[in-house]
């Protein structure tokens, strides 16, 4: 474990004293915290030679090891001193220790050691270098604060199952507050890209299939990371809308070619990049891959017409990690580094991460005139800008004491574990669940993910995990026996000192497989119900980065031997619950039709087994909805709902196409009753405001969840349109008997779409309204436009 010295960590809390302003009558305007932000970067700029302002667009990463000592991790002033003399514009993840020859053993700090580390390099950067620029940190934050400690929430696919942007909203509302207590200013995240193909590794990342879906979750999440206000707060970070525009790689392939046409850009993938740039979002980063036909670290018709004029985004472009450096060698656009930089900075991105590998030689450019400097400056001002609005200047330190009090936080705990209950997504039951935890029972827990808690990519290591077997020993009472079994290993186990997410893949030997199986069956032949839990684990679905550690699959059954352990449990004739614990969709076509019950968990956090549990034994009734449709086999992609009329003209030879599990279904222990959908009027004008209501009934014995949807599809168009868009949801939470009326309000927006002129319009004609509790169980009113 590296440890800096307590003589360290103290010196670092005498830092959080605000830097004294160093403006008077005649002083540095950029000093006033009073100034307007525009007029603070203007005097600030002014100041700035050219080395100074391209340091601001540099980073450090793996190339901390600069500034630290390689052995113990700890700063070292006399090395930044010669490393970056000006300064330093940001720090990416700042708390690991990459660089150093300590990173495979130690790959997280501990919080007071990270905040004095942290501490240490702002105090460089203030104290020491001309004009006392402080540093952005940056740390990942997708479904928690990827550090030592912190709160570990489900994955983004478990947070869009939720259907709850308010809840999402609080998430990410607790991942901003510890994340700016330990001095991180930026996050790197949502991800607002589209689960559209879930062959690919990075499909734990994303929300969901549907455009307005994610807007919804991503709108939520830049409210939770930054407020609803600008400038932010002091327990706020900036948000990062990733990653423009990912599209759907071609075979699934991480970094592959998305080839689409501008009006599938424009329809499907801007607008919930659209949607949370509305929210306020301040960085977008551009993906790695080429959208059609050109790289996005240097199509400024994306990052200029498309995001800035036709969105609005105001904010800075920061780069993707070694996605200016890709230019050359990725796309070949670019015979090296100095034409991948001039590429990019003209494109519009800001700046360089994670090392400034690029962006490094900018000043040298610009005095060959190869650059203008005026596109330094312009990037420079939006970074200086941020630092302004985060209040650095004024107080550029984090307390570490705090930041590991806020940490170690019962309420977040207790949120993660709301967050994994609401998220759960019960695909079938045949009457078996609940079961009653007072009744003499025999439970064998069966499966490689039940006795490991999953935490998904870019995820920190919390001080508490609750596995599956854990869960369910602390939820169940005395009179419920459990023996727990791995039955198969999907790979070797992560050696000490890995992150799973970055371990290779190591194949488990097919006799050792056979071996766990029939110990698993001995165990579940002593048992009246089997648990079954597989699914992925963090090795086979994160992004793939290198051909050593892959993470997209040509497949979407289950990963090695997990199909023989599915049959040689559902061949002991016993009750068989089946728990999915997963980062993509799964084809598990024979486990749905046999066994009595089936769960979607996802990766749950570090609460994932209480909430399991809780949902087990009937203290929680499952509400969550797929916000992805799940295929019968990868050779139905793509499987998304909202198709094309003419996506569907025939069968397959094998049969109809159609998904094993549809967009928007989950099922509860309750029943619902949903009226007809009401108009506000029949008829309404291009330009007019309309609403749809409906009755929703708990009909069933038990209060619970129902998650109302909305769906339009217009009946004739100048181009084709889906055959159903959502254009509005609502989770609603009812005590048996109970009734409420629910009401949506839409606007002429939720009709419009680009016309065969590229025109954002509404044309007139008939529009079928729906309404149910998933896509493909509706009920349907018709809307005239005139």
């Amino acid at each position: 474990m590296v440890r800096f010295s307590r003589r360290a960590v103290l010196a670092s809390a005498t830092m959080l004293a605000p830097v004294a302003p160093a403006w008077g009558a005649s002083g540095p305007r950029y000093r006033d915290a009073r100034a307007p932000v525009a007029d603070r970067v203007a005097d600030l700029l002014g100041r700035m030679i050219l080395e100074e302002k391209v340091a601001q667009l540099c980073a450090l990463w793996m190339t901390k090891s600069k500034i630290m000592d390689p052995e113990t991790g700890a700063f070292s002033p006399e090395k930044a001193a010669a490393a970056i003399p000006h300064g330093i514009g940001q720090m990416s993840r700042p708390s690991d220790t990459m660089g150093t020859t300590r990173f495979m053993t130690d790959p997280y700090r501990t919080p007071e050691d990270a905040v004095a580390f942290m501490n240490a390099v702002q105090n460089y950067a203030v104290e020491q270098t001309r004009l006392g620029i402080p540093l952005l940190f940056h740390e990942e934050t997708a479904h928690g604060l990827a550090v030592q400690d912190a709160t570990n929430f489900p994955i983004p696919p478990a947070l869009g199952s939720t259907w709850d942007p308010d809840l999402v909203e609080q998430v990410f509302t607790v991942i901003a507050r510890q994340a700016r207590m330990r001095g991180v200013t930026v996050g790197l995240s949502p991800v607002v890209d589209l689960m559209r193909d879930p062959r690919w590794g990075r499909s734990e990342e994303f929300f969901g299939e549907d455009p307005y879906l994610v807007g919804e979750m991503g709108t939520a999440a830049v409210r939770g990371l930054q407020g609803r206000t600008r400038p932010i707060g002091k327990d706020r970070i900036f948000a990062t809308l990733k990653h423009y525009v990912h599209g759907t790689p071609q075979g699934g392939i991480n970094i592959a070619p998305a080839d689409m046409s501008k009006r599938t850009l424009r329809t499907t993938y801007l607008p919930p990049f659209k949607a949370a740039i509305k929210a306020g979002a301040a960085l977008i980063m551009p993906s790695y891959n080429e959208v059609a036909g050109v790289p996005a670290h240097m199509d400024r018709a994306l990052l200029q017409d498309d995001g800035r004029k036709l969105m609005g985004f105001q904010g800075s472009y920061f780069s993707d990690y070694h996605g200016i450096e890709r230019l050359a060698s990725a796309h070949h656009v670019a015979a090296d580094k100095d034409e991948a930089a001039i590429l990019a900075i003209k494109a519009g991105v800001d700046v360089d991460l994670p090392d400034g590998s690029c962006y490094g030689g900018l000043a040298a450019l610009v005095r060959a005139g190869r650059v203008p400097e005026a596109s330094i400056d312009a990037a420079v001002a939006r970074v200086l800008a941020l630092k302004f609005e985060a209040g650095l200047f004024e107080q550029p330190y984090a307390d570490p004491k705090r930041a590991a009090r806020v940490l170690d936080d019962p309420a977040a705990a207790a949120l993660a574990r709301k967050t994994a209950e609401k998220a759960l997504v019960l695909l079938k039951n045949d009457g078996i669940l609940p079961l009653d935890p007072q009744k003499p029972l025999k439970l064998a827990v069966i499966g490689p993910n039940s006795a490991q808690a999953l935490r998904g990519g870019y995820a920190g290591a919390p001080k508490h995990t609750v596995s599956i077997v854990e869960g369910l020993r602390a939820g169940s009472g005395k009179a419920v026996t459990i023996e727990q079994a791995d039955g198969v290993w999907i790979d070797m186990p992560v050696k000490p000192g890995w992150r799973p997410e970055t371990a290779p893949i190591r194949r488990v030997k097919d006799s050792d497989n056979k071996a766990r199986i029939a110990e698993a069956v001995e165990v579940a032949r002593r048992s009246d119900v089997i648990m079954l839990v597989v699914g992925d684990n963090e090795q086979i679905t994160r992004e793939a980065v290198v051909s050593a550690l892959p993470g997209d699959r040509s497949t979407l059954s289950l990963f090695g031997d997990q199909d023989a352990l599915v049959e040689a449990m559902l061949a002991l004739g016993k009750p068989v619950i089946g728990l999915l614990l997963n980062g993509r969709p799964l084809a598990v076509n024979r486990l749905a039709e046999a066994a009595n019950a089936l769960v979607e968990g996802w990766y749950p956090g570090e609460q994932g087994g209480h909430a399991v549990a809780d949902m087990l034994f009937g203290r929680v009734n499952p509400g969550g909805k797929l916000t992805v449709s799940f295929p019968r086999s990868a050779g139905e992609l793509p499987a998304w709902y909202d198709r094309q009329p003419t996506a569907d003209p025939y069968p397959y030879v094998e049969g109809k196409r159609q998904p094993l599990f549809p967009f928007g279904y989950g099922l509860s222990y309750t029943s619902f009753t949903l009226s007809e959908p009401r108009l506000s009027q029949p008829k309404i004008g291009r330009n007019d405001p309309f609403f749809v209501e409906l009755d929703l009934t708990n009909s069933g014995a038990r209060a619970g969840d129902e998650v109302v949807q909305l769906y339009v599809r217009d009946e004739v168009s100048s181009v084709p349109r889906p055959m159903l868009e959502l254009k509005a949801f609502r989770r609603i939470t009812l005590k048996p008997g109970e009734k409420r009326t629910v009401r949506f309000d839409l606007t002429p927006d939720s009709l419009a779409f680009w016309d065969s002129e590229m025109n954002w319009t509404v044309e007139p004609g008939i529009f079928t309204i729906s309404t149910g509790n998933s896509s493909e169980k509706l009920s349907q009113v018709k809307l005239t436009v005139a």
